[in-house]
């Protein structure tokens, strides 16, 4: 029997029955290193489009609300800037608060403004949603002057990291929930195995699973970097990668057994 490769199994996986059947008797373990290799790939369009916006929104956006930022010195806990008043940025191209940087005592906090963002003499306030803030005390800074060359500058060094950083996080988490999946779905091609008379041990069963989701991975992929919405997506992925595992148990079927035991014959 021939053996594939993962990079085979890439695009076999679409219509191969002897890439299913060497998967399940010639491969190895439960898939995980396939489907990390195949997420790591898969979501590399995705971290470049999080990585241009960033970039865009550096070059682009972010010099408006420099312009308009004041100067912010903080020592020994307290914050003030060059005019004891509100200064007050707005979203871009918009009358909406997006930054208010108040010391004088006005503005003290978040109730008081719908800026996600606000800077009072003592904290650093942050909307993270309408029942969610955050908020950092100056007590814990060191003594220091904010102003617009020194947003620069770490903008300019943290922009370094951006790529390797999303890409480790959006790699970690496509990979946790296809081996998820996978695991999941190989109790359903446990049932299908049994109703085409053969028996395949889960380590076996989650390889093939792994292999199966392939597909559909794919062409989530293709859709999500051509910009194209795909109404009901996640019923119509559930069902491709369904058919994708019977597809697949009904290929292994067709194996020779080379073991047997009391309880039937086992193939992988």
């Amino acid at each position: 029997m021939r053996k594939f490769t993962w990079w085979q199994a890439v695009w076999l996986s679409f219509f191969s029955r002897q890439l299913y059947q060497s998967v399940a008797r010639q491969w190895q373990g439960i898939g995980s290193l396939y489907l990390l290799i195949l997420s790591a790939l898969v979501v590399l369009p995705v971290t470049m489009e999080i990585r241009a916006g960033y970039l865009s929104f550096i070059e682009n956006d972010l010099p408006l609300y420099l312009d308009e930022l004041p100067e912010l010195t903080i020592q020994d806990g307290t914050a003030s800037t060059p005019e004891d008043r509100p200064y007050i940025i707005n979203e871009k191209g918009t009358t909406d608060p997006f930054i208010v940087v108040d010391t004088s005592g006005k503005i003290t906090d978040l109730e008081q403004t719908s800026a996600p963002v606000l800077i009072t003499a003592d904290r650093l306030y942050i909307r993270k949603s309408d029942i969610e803030t955050r908020s950092f005390d100056f007590s814990t800074f060191p003594d220091m002057t904010i102003d617009r060359s020194l947003i620069e500058k770490f903008l300019a060094t943290t922009s370094k990291f951006v790529l390797p950083f999303t890409y480790l996080i959006l790699v970690t988490f496509a990979w946790s929930w296809r081996i998820t999946q996978a695991m999941v779905y190989a109790l359903l091609a446990g049932w299908l195995a049994k109703k085409q008379g053969v028996r395949m041990r889960y380590p076996s069963l989650v390889r093939v699973s792994s292999v199966a989701l392939t597909p559909a991975i794919i062409i989530d992929m293709l859709l999500g970097s051509l910009g194209l919405p795909l109404p009901f997506a996640g019923v119509l992925f559930m069902v491709l990668e369904v058919m994708y595992l019977r597809f697949a148990m009904q290929s292994i079927s067709q194996l020779p057994t080379d073991k047997h035991d009391d309880e039937g014959s086992i193939i992988a």
